[in-house]
Parts: C-alpha cells; structure tokens; sequence
C-alpha cells in the first residue's frame, strides 16, 4: 500500500527529478540587493605544516587534508598539490596587511597601501629585512594579491584569490617576469597578451632553508608552453577572467579575511615565522 501523506505534506520533486533548464527565467534572481558584503570571495591556500587542516581530525583538523595540498578557502575544497589546479589571473594588487600576532590571539585588522604612513615608519623602524611591525606590536605584512578564476574539469569557473607573502613572493615574481617578457604580433606590433588570456596551472613544490621546510606554490603554462596555453577572447575561461577583473575595479570583488585565519601574518616555515 502506498504510504499516506500526512496533513499539510505537500508532494515534490527531488533534485534528480528537477531540470535545470526550468530556471531559466528566474536565473539570478534574488541576488539583487547583494554586494561584496554578501559575496565571499575565497583564498587558494596552500597547506602547510602549521595549518589547523592538517592536524589529526580529533584535534580539528579536516578529513584527507595534508601538507602541499590546496584548499578553496571557502568551500573547503582540497586540490593535489601534484596534479594542481588551473587557474586564469585576472587582475593583480600589491597591499600590506596588518594582523595581530598569533601568540597574542591572532586576527586581521587592515589593509594599507604601500604608502600608508603606517608602513612607511615601521618599514623605516626594521632591523630586519621583511620583518615590519606596528607601535601597538602587530604584523604588517606585504602581500601581492592576484585575483582570477579556478577552472574545473567541465570547464565551469570561480572566482578565487590567490595570495603571495614571505618565500612565495618570489614565486609569483619569477611569474609575472614569464609573462611580462612574454610577447605576441599583434597588428605588427609585438606586446603583452593580457593577462586574463594566459591559462595556468598552479601546482605545489617543496622547498627548505636555514628555517626547516615549507611548500611553495610551482606556477606554469596549462600546455606545456605559454604561446601555447593562450585562450581566445571568445573562451568562456577568457571573459570569466575578464569580468573577475571588472568587479575588483568597481569594488565588488574584495579578499573576504573572515576566510582567512591569518597563516600569512606567520609565514610558511615550520618554526611559525616567515623564513625570509
């Protein structure tokens, strides 16, 4: 006998049974009133061995998550190290974040540019090359920001930021100096593709130095080669990039710190500091 519906039940459909085709007049609907306050624009992490991921889960830590693994810092979603992911840049930034100390119960409070007084006395004050501090004993910490879409397998992209403090600015330096020094005929002329034409891969690579060992991030071309791994201005992967860099102009795609717990402001060495 077939089960009875109780009082006010009311008969549905399951999500395998709803075609998604039927969306299509309400798509993106209800999202008017949202900005970048509602918007959580995700961090790539590169997991290290001081990340809450990879302790033991009892402690914590997450299911299957390990050093040299990334992590899509909103979804929670972990990535080979090996293998990597693509990634399309879109627009780059150069900041100084300040964060409060671990050790005195960590958290971000800021971001400033390179010509903020704040920075501009404690980097006058250092005695030590990429180590500044405020007066009030926080961390400020200098950090490139590269905004761009993760794509996946099926070629669907997301919004995500990747973000390059301590040993992995040098990562990302030798990275942009490919693409700077990268050039392409265009009407006679040679020049920069843009840099929201270039399909990469992001992959992770471990490295030492006086401070122990850490992860760092290994950046290249998706087809072996940079001519090669060029995307048409036509490719979706192309105008997702394109319009990533559209919404950090007008102000909608910003870092989301909640999404951070501050593993910048203690660098990617294993003692805790940046091991610069």
């Amino acid at each position: 006998m077939a089960a009875r519906k109780s009082k006010g039940e009311v008969a549905t459909k399951t999500a395998s049974e709803v075609s998604t085709e039927s969306y299509a007049d309400f798509a993106g609907q209800g999202f008017e009133n949202q900005d970048n306050q509602d918007i959580s624009v995700p961090f790539l992490r590169l997991l290290q061995g001081l990340s809450e991921q990879v302790k033991p889960v009892k402690d914590g830590g997450m299911e299957g998550a390990e050093v040299g693994m990334m992590l899509n810092s909103v979804t929670e979603e972990l990535f080979d190290g090996d293998e990597g992911v693509l990634f399309v840049p879109a627009v780059t930034e150069h900041v100084v974040n300040e964060w409060v100390p671990r050790d005195a119960g960590g958290g971000f409070v800021g971001t400033y540019e390179l010509t903020d007084k704040i920075f501009v006395d404690a980097k006058a004050a250092s005695t030590e090359f990429g180590k500044y501090k405020t007066e009030s004993g926080n961390d400020l910490v200098e950090t490139f920001y590269v905004y761009g879409v993760l794509v996946d397998d099926d070629g669907n992209c997301t919004p995500i930021i990747v973000d390059f403090t301590s040993t992995k600015i040098k990562a990302y330096k030798k990275w942009m100096s490919k693409l700077r020094m990268f050039l392409v005929d265009m009407g006679g002329q040679k020049k920069n593709p843009p840099l929201f034409a270039n399909l990469t891969r992001i992959k992770s690579v471990r490295q030492k130095n006086t401070k122990g060992e850490f992860y760092n991030y290994d950046i290249v071309p998706a087809n072996g080669e940079l001519r090669d791994s060029l995307l048409a201005p036509d490719d979706p992967r192309f105008q997702a990039a394109f319009e990533m860099r559209a919404m950090v102009a007008d102000g909608t795609a910003k870092p989301d710190m909640a999404t951070t717990d501050g593993e910048a402001a203690t660098g990617d060495g294993e003692d805790g500091k940046p091991p610069f």
